[in-house]
């Protein structure tokens, strides 16, 4: 997709992929802009593959289409660690659900009653970072597509909320 270095060989600055020189010192960056395309996914697989994940597809998702992201033109970017996170949330619910599902009969009710509190509070707060990315991604849809590029895209906030990326799947889907 992209062709030459994103990184400035002599500053190390970060480039988008249509800077020919780097932003931060001039330098030659040997980048030649190519046409990126995001991958068209049936809504209905992203949604089974984050069911059966138990939410893990989501961050892999967004990791997955990462570089993509980022060589848009907008001044949001996205960083790697956050997905970590909602990756690691993910893992310890799955956890604690199976755990309880295989050893709940047995267990002190109040003891059970923390594990469920903590995994709601966990599954609360990787749902809030996943949607705040979300709407990060909006935005960077919306800064490339409609300011750069000049075509008429529109990403409803309303829906953008409530069905995340699998609204800008479908979106994507129809780009």
């Amino acid at each position: 997709m992209v062709s030459g270095n994103l990184h400035c060989t002599k500053c190390g600055n970060f480039n988008n992929s249509w800077a020919r020189a780097c932003t931060s010192c001039g330098e030659e960056t040997g980048l030649k802009m190519q046409t990126f395309t995001l991958d068209n996914m049936p809504v209905v697989k992203l949604v089974v593959l984050t069911v059966i994940t138990g939410g893990i597809y989501t961050a892999y998702w967004f990791l997955k289409r990462l570089d993509i992201f980022n060589s848009f033109r907008s001044e949001q970017k996205f960083g790697q660690g956050i997905f970590g996170f909602i990756i690691a949330g993910c893992i310890v619910n799955i956890t604690i659900v199976f755990y309880l599902a295989f050893a709940g009969a047995g267990l002190d009710q109040t003891f059970t009653l923390r594990l469920l509190n903590t995994s709601n509070i966990l599954g609360f707060a990787v749902n809030i970072v996943v949607l705040f990315q979300t709407f990060k991604l909006r935005r960077v849809l919306l800064d490339h597509y409609v300011e750069h590029l000049g075509r008429e895209v529109k990403l409803s906030w309303i829906l953008t909320f409530f069905f995340n990326i699998f609204y800008l799947q479908f979106k994507i889907n129809r780009l």
